[in-house]
């Protein structure tokens, strides 16, 4: 090799052993599910899929993926609806409006969710629990947090777009606001649209601090049954979350389609 090359052997090493070290958890989780047992030396014993089989005959799983899927979709569902709403607004009719919009889609990433959990203890359940549904108050929050899920997926959507001359050429034609919403930007916008929703009903059902402070009792989710199963099998648990991200991969090739999918080559 010669002396040219011989820079590169660093930023290779740092490469791969980085990318062990991101994908060794992940492949360990992985041959705990598939294997009999994993107690009597540096590998697992015996290769099975009774523990993958079993989460189709537990109830206790069946029920909290029926109401992680459902919550989830509901807390997605408002946020594309409000966000999606919001984004449209701002960025067609009020500039200062996107830009108090961009500053509020940063405040979930600098509140940690203990703090988002811990106030909502304090404040919906301490004070207003005999009058709220915690279910609603959950998703509610959650609607909040994926708001910039939503947000940066559509603005970037309206900017690969250009939406604003479209807005000018309606208006200079006769055509109505709503009829331009309806007929053109609606259809454009689809496949972002259901992107966001994609992302946003990943990220809910991901959720694990808010839902087991907040829900921890009342209603069973995923990820809180997940850590509950640790103690209790953790071969059930590894085989719940190689399902989980198989699901979470599938979805996220199913956005890479959507945003890959060129607006203005669709108009």
């Amino acid at each position: 090799m010669t002396a040219a090359h011989r820079p590169w052997r660093l930023p290779a090493i740092a490469f791969w052993a980085t990318a062990l070290l991101v994908l060794l958890p992940p492949m360990a989780v992985m041959a705990y599910a598939f294997s009999e047992r994993w107690d009597q030396g540096l590998l697992p014993q015996g290769a099975t899929l009774q523990w993958l089989a079993g989460l189709a005959a537990d109830a206790q799983v069946r029920s909290a993926a029926w109401n992680t899927v459902w919550i989830s979709g509901a807390a997605a569902a408002l946020a594309v609806l409000l966000g999606g709403a919001a984004s449209l607004v701002g960025h067609l009719a009020a500039p200062r409006l996107k830009a108090l919009l961009d500053a509020l889609a940063l405040l979930p990433y600098a509140i940690p969710p203990v703090v988002v959990a811990i106030g909502a203890l304090d404040l919906f359940v301490g004070r207003w629990g005999d009058v709220l549904d915690l279910r609603a108050v959950y998703v509610g929050l959650l609607a909040a947090l994926l708001f910039p899920l939503v947000h940066q997926t559509l603005s970037a959507a309206l900017q690969q777009l250009d939406a604003r001359p479209l807005v000018e050429a309606s208006r200079t034609l006769g055509a109505s606001d709503a009829l331009l919403l309806r007929r053109v930007l609606l259809p454009l916008l689809l496949p972002a649209i259901a992107a966001a929703g994609l992302l946003a009903w990943m990220t809910a059902a991901m959720e694990f601090a808010i839902a087991n402070l907040l829900l921890g009792g009342t209603l069973e989710l995923l990820q809180p049954l997940i850590n509950g199963l640790r103690g209790a099998n953790g071969h059930l648990a590894a085989a719940l979350v190689v399902v989980s991200f198989a699901l979470v991969t599938g979805l996220g090739v199913l956005v890479h389609l959507l945003t890959s999918w060129r607006t203005p080559a669709r108009s």
